[in-house]
């Protein structure tokens, strides 16, 4: 069956949002030692990253518990000079790949139906599609906090397939974890095209079920793919 409808993930699939998230968690660490945290930068950064890990990229009092978590007092000067510095550097990386906008339009103009989706927050996701300028590319987007969910399923695959009006056969996705999205995608039958970005790039697949179909190194791959 022909090939109708394009899905791409969002996070290290459009853009670099590791390097985004790295670089602005880095900047808001030098902003918050300059306001008065008094620990060094490896100290800092690496607690940061633990409370990541424990509370999720979506908990908004990163910075509060940073300064807990280091036995300090609460400082809404040292806490605001984070938010700032973070906001304009994750601002500031929040670009597409190069070849991310060439490519959408390609399959636009070959006639093909296109989504977004992702995990997150839908207002946080729409956010950065606005932001990168693509928004108007795509037909539809689906995010798992719509579903009342944190990951990216099956469930979630459905839902735009429905709004698509598609079938999965019809269906080509572009991700690039294997637990979530590729996982997912072939247990729907969509042909499954892993791209290896950003910080799962190095993974190999845990369970016969993650491998994907296709895997590649950039976006504009997914063009040649296509013409199989």
């Amino acid at each position: 069956m022909k090939v109708r409808c394009v899905l791409f993930d969002i996070d290290d699939t459009l853009y670099d949002a590791t390097l985004q998230m790295n670089m602005a968690r880095l900047n808001a660490v030098k902003a918050m030692i300059e306001a008065g945290l008094p620990v060094d930068i490896e100290t800092a950064y690496g607690a940061l990253k633990e409370i990541v890990d424990e509370y999720g990229p979506y908990y908004n009092k990163h910075f509060d518990k940073l300064l807990e978590r280091l036995g300090l007092k609460w400082s809404p000067r040292i806490i605001a000079a984070g938010v700032i510095a973070y906001r304009e550097t994750s601002a500031a990386y929040l670009r597409p790949y190069p070849d991310t906008v060439p490519t959408l339009l390609k399959l636009r103009e070959s006639g093909y139906l296109l989504g977004a989706i992702s995990e997150g927050k839908s207002v946080k996701q729409w956010q950065k599609l606005i932001q990168l300028g693509i928004q108007h590319l795509f037909h539809s987007a689906a995010i798992s906090e719509e579903i009342n969910e944190e990951k990216v399923n099956p469930k979630l695959f459905q839902k735009i397939l429905g709004e698509l009006k598609v079938s999965p056969q019809e269906t080509l996705f572009v991700g690039n974890q294997l637990e979530t999205d590729i996982l997912s995608a072939n247990q729907l039958n969509i042909v499954s095209v892993r791209i290896r970005k950003g910080a799962f790039m190095t993974e190999e697949p845990k369970d016969p079920r993650m491998v994907p179909k296709f895997e590649i190194g950039k976006l504009s791959e997914v063009l040649e793919i296509l013409k199989l």
